[in-house]
């Protein structure tokens, strides 16, 4: 439910994707500032924050690890990191031991980041403005320059190493002799810096396209109910109406995961059937905010799952480009 005191749908989405940000240079909080010394505070402090509990979750678990039957959570984590461990024995084959923990941290932390997308659009925001932050966007992987951060510390991370791997000579050999021999050094040299910038580039895009999408749809979906975050639109009436199909459409769901699907096809149909008869008949069978709700619900349930698999695609990829960057920067041409 969208809760903003503001029915206009066009503010209502820029709010949310406008950033909490600090000036360096003035030293002062602003909005929608371009200069280069300013930072999106709310993006760093998830990111920060976010790191901070991968970091104490695996610690906790290492802590409690046991030899004998593990519980759940650590038989979950354990399956996390074998996963990770099995992708980087089958691309990276070269000594670097840093490169599975690298993987590790870069695949749970951007799934964490991800992760964020499935909170309720308007809960942090609203809870940020009990603190005074009139913006607050906490997904950070729907930030460019959270993403291209990221990927960026990979690529030169993978680019350094490659210099230990190399050394300066290899290095230098595959920038001026590679792929047309030492005739056409130049050739070799633009066409090797354009293949090395493309890999941070579509790296962090990729990340950030898919994320900032899937933020976009979950706020389209809140702006069914915008309507009644007017005061003089939160009636009783209308949030009896919002509640009444809010449980409606929660007993759709219960009904699919249950081998009801059925019944619950028949409240999909039936219900906008039954407000179509009210309109032509002029009698409000249903109120509109009844099936806004209903279908908000229903298409965020469904949006939901399948966003689910997005998060951890994205995370994945995310990491398996990282552990092939790293083994492009190990191989010897």
């Amino acid at each position: 439910m969208a809760t903003e005191a503001t029915q206009d749908t066009g503010g209502y989405i820029l709010h949310h994707l406008t950033y909490l940000q600090y000036d360096l240079q003035k030293k002062a909080i602003v909005e929608n500032s371009q200069a280069f010394w300013v930072i999106n505070l709310d993006s760093v402090l998830f990111s920060v924050l976010l790191a901070l509990v991968f970091f104490f979750v695996f610690w906790v678990v290492a802590r409690k690890a046991t030899s004998g039957v593990p519980g759940k959570f650590q038989n979950l984590i354990e399956m996390g990191v074998g996963f990770v461990d099995s992708q980087v024995k089958d691309a990276y084959h070269h000594g670097a031991k840093f490169v599975a923990p690298m993987a590790l941290v870069v695949f749970f932390w951007v799934f964490l980041m991800n992760f964020m997308d499935m909170l309720p659009v308007d809960m942090l925001p609203i809870a940020g403005r009990w603190f005074g932050a009139e913006h607050l966007r906490f997904l950070p992987s729907a930030d460019p320059n959270i993403a291209l951060a990221m990927s960026i510390t990979v690529f030169l991370t993978a680019f350094t190493y490659s210099f230990v791997a190399k050394g300066f000579k290899g290095v230098g050999a595959e920038f001026l002799f590679h792929p047309f021999g030492k005739w056409l050094m130049p050739v070799n040299f633009l066409l090797k810096c354009v293949e090395e910038l493309a890999k941070p580039i579509s790296q962090g895009l990729r990340l950030f396209g898919n994320m900032y999408a899937g933020e976009i749809i979950f706020i389209l979906l809140a702006c069914f109910t915008l309507g009644l975050g007017a005061p003089q639109a939160a009636t009783a009436i209308n949030l009896t109406w919002f509640f009444v199909f809010a449980a409606l459409a929660v007993a759709t769901c219960w009904l699919f995961m249950h081998g009801k699907p059925l019944i619950a096809v028949a409240m999909i149909l039936g219900f906008p059937l039954i407000g179509a008869i009210g309109m032509l008949t002029g009698v409000e069978l249903i109120s509109g905010v009844g099936l806004a709700a209903y279908f908000q619900i229903l298409l965020a349930v469904a949006w939901t799952i399948f966003h689910i698999l997005i998060i951890t695609l994205q995370a994945y990829i995310f990491m398996v480009l990282t552990v092939v960057y790293m083994a492009m920067a190990a191989d010897h041409h």
